[in-house]
């Protein structure tokens, strides 16, 4: 059996047998093949014309939706096998032979239409750590749709709108499948724009209305909007809250951060995510059960030493840590 060896080149490479692989790299890679492991823009980039991209037909729309040709991409190959990680559709990770499991990002729980992370045994573990501190404890899925609801009418009484925000790709998808009952229901113009691709990958949302950046159609409240992340100093924001009395609702991992509605000006903030948080990590790795682990992306030193001492033999990749808001 061949032995992988891990090096940093270009972003991480991955040499097994005579065959290179580069996860997820931060421009065109020399290998033969390049791997994209979902469609956010930290991920995503114009690959090398001689090198096969291996990566979901999902990823592959959605890529090209948000300005980036991926090219001819293909899904399997001799080795390498694809596995969902639930982080936003058609996100996936890679197993290449049973030496490496690289996670991408990865999600550690169902969230409506969207899956956990599929996991196989491997030799080397290359996981993603963004929320590697013990302290980031997600609220299970159905409660916070719960509060949320809750709060919803509360307001909806009281005659003011309700802005709920994320991530314009992922997580608004979700929130538009979760609250998409409340009426009347607005997406932004960022949103309806996703939503569409996804409708185009066999995931149908409902529409609702679209709300260009001039806000032009839109009415007195009360009603529910879904929208991109934003602080309350942003224009579209401020507007919302002076001419409509809206709420602005967050909806992040960061939320587990008693501070973080605060640094945004957002009136509520919860602690939903399509990443692993840490229960979710711990499990991860113990389902992979691997030799070496190599930590990336958001609290990789942190995570890295937690693993260390439950005796794992752990090494931060601490050169592919991006900002904390890029997630």
């Amino acid at each position: 059996m061949a032995r992988a060896k891990i090096s940093l080149r270009n972003g991480i490479t991955v040499d097994y047998g005579a065959t290179t692989y580069a996860l997820d790299p931060k421009g065109p890679a020399g290998t033969d093949y390049t791997f994209v492991s979902h469609a956010h823009l930290d991920h995503v980039q114009k690959p090398n014309p001689n090198s096969r991209v291996l990566a979901s037909k999902e990823t592959r729309v959605l890529a090209r939706a948000r300005g980036f040709d991926l090219g001819r991409t293909v899904e399997s190959a001799e080795d390498v096998k694809l596995l969902d990680s639930g982080h936003i559709l058609g996100a996936r990770a890679i197993c290449i032979g049973d030496e490496v499991l690289y996670t991408g990002d990865a999600a550690g729980r169902d969230r409506a239409f969207m899956g956990r992370c599929r996991t196989k045994k491997a030799r080397i573990l290359i996981t993603e750590s963004t929320f590697g501190r013990s302290n980031y404890v997600f609220p299970p899925v159905s409660q916070v749709v719960k509060e949320v609801n809750s709060m919803i009418g509360l307001l909806f009484d009281r005659g003011r709108p309700v802005v709920l925000m994320g991530y314009a790709l992922g997580k608004s998808q979700i929130l538009s499948h979760l609250f998409s009952s409340w009426s009347p229901f607005y997406v932004h113009e960022r949103v309806a724009e996703i939503n569409e691709v996804y409708g185009e990958c066999g995931v149908d949302l409902k529409k609702g209305k679209t709300v260009k950046a001039d806000l032009e159609g839109l009415s007195t409240g009360p009603w529910v909007m879904v929208a991109p992340m934003m602080s309350s100093r942003s224009k579209f924001a401020q507007r919302l809250k002076k001419e409509y009395g809206a709420a602005l609702v967050a909806f992040s991992g960061w939320a587990a951060d008693p501070g973080y509605a605060y640094s945004i000006g957002a009136d509520f903030a919860f602690a939903v995510s399509d990443h692993c948080d840490y229960p979710e990590l711990l499990a991860l790795v113990k389902d992979v059960s691997p030799e070496e682990i190599y930590t990336t992306h958001g609290f990789t030193s942190e995570f890295a030493l937690d693993l260390r001492k439950l005796g794992f033999d752990a090494k931060p990749l601490s050169g592919f840590q991006a900002f904390l808001s890029d997630y």
